[in-house]
């Protein structure tokens, strides 16, 4: 349960790793701007039209936002003097910025306060894929399930419902 986090590098350069490949159609953006031509006409097009849809024009913002929700670490902070708590939020924020389509999460609240909770669970309510929770955590279950798939002897058996239901 203890997060991998590059040690050669801040807080904000680990978190910025989880939009890596926004980043990349950004900066090809930019690089087209800077010499544009009728020949990249297209492809300028095309990446304006992706950095639309996945709403790239303010990343950076979107980015501490997310650190500021969860509590994270200043920016340039060292994350090898990070406490285990402080190294779970930055790669929660990591991966919550990546937005894959299964999020797997593991006791997603330890080392989180009240308020940080209930912006998570705001987030994954709205999360456009599918979550995978493992907690202990039932008040949170409760708040963001909307059914539960119990495995009982190599078998699944859905539940539609949050925790209480359930």
């Amino acid at each position: 349960q203890e997060p991998a986090l590059d040690a050669s590098k801040t807080v904000f350069e680990n978190v910025m790793e989880g939009v890596a490949a926004k980043t990349a159609i950004i900066e090809r953006y930019n690089e087209l701007m800077m010499n544009y031509s009728d020949e990249t006409a297209d492809e300028s097009a095309k990446l304006q039209d992706e950095m639309d849809r996945l709403n790239l024009w303010d990343l950076e913002q979107q980015v501490e936002m997310a650190m500021e929700a969860l509590g994270c670490p200043p920016k340039e902070a060292d994350v090898t003097k990070l406490s285990g708590g402080e190294r779970r939020r930055v790669a929660l924020c990591q991966l919550l910025l990546r937005q894959p389509d299964l999020l797997l999460l593991d006791e997603p609240t330890n080392h989180l306060d009240a308020e940080t909770t209930a912006w998570l669970e705001k987030h994954l309510r709205a999360y456009p894929g599918a979550v995978m929770i493992i907690t202990h955590d039932r008040y949170f279950l409760d708040n963001v399930t909307g059914w539960i798939l119990e495995l009982d002897r190599g078998r699944g058996i859905p539940y539609e419902g949050n925790y209480t239901k359930y």
